[in-house]
C-alpha cells in the first residue's frame, strides 16, 4: 500500500473532523465570574503586616565634613609633592628630557644587543652609523638648551628608529 497517494475523500474527512473538533472545544468554554472577590482578603493583608521601620534621615553634616577632609588630603599632598621635588634637586629635568634620556638608554641597549648579534657590520654602512649617530648627538645637545622641545623629541626618536632600522637591516644581511 502506498502511502503517498493522494486521496481528496480523505481530505475532506480531516476537514470535518478538524471542525467538528473546533465547535467541540468552543463549547468546553465558560465565563465565569470568580466566586467571591480578592481584593479585600488582600487589602486586609497588607493592614496585618507591620509597616518597615522608617529610613533615617540623611545627615546634612556628612557632606562638608567629607569636602574638607578632601580638601585638606589634597593640600597636603600638593605641599608634601612640592618639598619632593625641592629636596631632590635643584635643577630638574623636565618632562621632555627625561623622556630623551629613557629613549637614549632603550636605544643604546638595543644597539648592543644587535651589534653583539653581528658584531662586524658592512662597512658599506659605516657613513651612514656615522651621520645618524653624529645627528643624535647634535639633537641631544639642543635639548639641552631647549628642554622642553617637542620637536626635538620627535626628531631624536625618529633618528634612533632610523640608526636600529639600519643596524637590525646590516644584522639581517
Amino acid at each position: 500500500m502506498n502511502t503517498n497517494d493522494h486521496n481528496p475523500h480523505d481530505e475532506r474527512r480531516q476537514d470535518e473532523i478538524s471542525d467538528a473538533l473546533r465547535w467541540q472545544l468552543r463549547a468546553l468554554r465558560r465565563d465565569e465570574p470568580p466566586s467571591h472577590d480578592l481584593w479585600p482578603g488582600i487589602a486586609e493583608r497588607l493592614q496585618a503586616t507591620p509597616q518597615s521601620a522608617p529610613r533615617p534621615t540623611p545627615r546634612r553634616w556628612i557632606a562638608p565634613v567629607a569636602m574638607a577632609a578632601s580638601l585638606l588630603l589634597v593640600v597636603s599632598a600638593i605641599g608634601w609633592l612640592r618639598t619632593a621635588d625641592q629636596s631632590t634637586a635643584p635643577a630638574a629635568d623636565s618632562l621632555v628630557q627625561r623622556e630623551a634620556e629613557g629613549m637614549t638608554r632603550q636605544y643604546q641597549a638595543a644597539l648592543l644587543e644587535m651589534e653583539q648579534a653581528a658584531p662586524e657590520s658592512t662597512p658599506v654602512l659605516q657613513p651612514a652609523f656615522r651621520e645618524l649617530d653624529r645627528n643624535a648627538s647634535l639633537i641631544l645637545d639642543a635639548l639641552a638648551h631647549d628642554p622642553d622641545s617637542r620637536l626635538l623629541l620627535e626628531q631624536l626618536r625618529r633618528t634612533y628608529a632610523r640608526r636600529l632600522a639600519l643596524t637590525q637591516r646590516a644584522v639581517l644581511t
